[in-house]
C-alpha cells in the first residue's frame, strides 16, 4: 500500500493570499492535485485489486473550500483522509500530521505540495507503478538534473520522517541515502507550480 500526503498547510507569504483556493481548470489549485491523484488511484485500481492506495490531506482550511461537492463524495468513497489544522504548520510537523494513524500495510510514503499545478495522471501514474512495482528506498522524478516531486520514500525512513523538526523537509532523509535513490525520469513541467501571483497568471494564461 501506498499514501499519498498533500501538504496544504504552509502560509503561502509570497502570494498573498491563499493560492490554494485559486481557479485552475474546472476546479481550484489544490482540487486539482487532489483530483489527479484520485483518477491515479481509479486508473490503479482498475488495473489491479492488489493496489491500495491511501490520501491524506494537511489543509488550514476545511476540504469545502477547495473542492466540489462531487469531489468530496469521490474523496471520501476512496476513504481520503483531511486533516484540519487551522494555523500554519512548519514543514516538519505538516509532514508528521500526515503520516499519523500508521498503517502497517504502507510500504511507502508520497509527498506532493498542494500548489503544484504541473502534476498529471500520466506522470504520476507511471511513478506509482514503479513504486508498486520495485518497493524502492526512495523514487525520486528527475527531469535533467532537476529533482521534484513526489518523492516516494519506504517505510523503512518513517523514524526519520518523524524525527524531523521545524523547516526540515523530507529531503534531509533523501539526501543522506543518494546512492539509495531510483530515478525515476519525467518531463520538466511536472514540478510547475506556483508561488507568486507572476507565476500563476504566467501558468493560468497557458491554460
Amino acid at each position: 500500500m501506498v499514501r499519498f500526503v498533500v501538504m496544504a498547510a504552509g502560509l503561502a507569504t509570497r502570494m498573498g493570499r491563499d493560492k490554494l483556493a485559486l481557479p485552475w481548470k474546472k476546479t481550484t489549485v489544490l482540487g486539482h492535485v487532489i483530483e489527479t491523484i484520485l483518477e491515479t488511484i481509479k486508473l490503479h485500481k482498475s488495473e489491479s485489486m492488489l493496489a491500495k492506495i491511501e490520501i491524506h490531506v494537511v489543509s488550514r482550511q476545511t476540504i469545502d473550500t477547495y473542492v466540489s461537492e462531487e469531489g468530496i463524495r469521490e474523496f471520501r468513497e476512496h476513504g481520503g483522509i483531511w486533516h484540519y489544522v487551522p494555523s500554519p504548520q512548519p514543514l516538519a510537523q505538516t509532514i508528521n500530521i500526515g503520516l499519523q494513524t500508521i498503517n502497517n500495510q504502507v510500504h511507502s510514503y508520497a509527498f506532493l505540495p498542494g500548489d503544484q499545478v504541473g502534476i498529471n495522471v500520466q506522470e504520476l501514474s507511471a511513478c506509482l507503478g514503479e513504486v508498486l512495482r520495485l518497493c524502492p528506498d526512495f523514487l525520486v522524478p528527475i527531469a535533467g538534473d532537476t529533482t521534484g516531486s513526489p518523492v516516494f520514500f519506504h517505510k523503512r525512513y518513517l523514524p526519520e520522517l518523524l524525527a524531523l523538526r521545524g523547516e526540515q523537509g523530507g529531503r534531509v532523509v533523501l539526501n543522506k541515502y543518494p546512492d539509495r535513490w531510483l530515478k525515476f525520469s519525467v518531463k520538466e513541467n511536472l514540478f510547475c507550480d506556483v508561488d507568486t501571483p507572476e507565476q500563476y497568471n504566467a501558468l493560468f494564461n497557458k491554460l
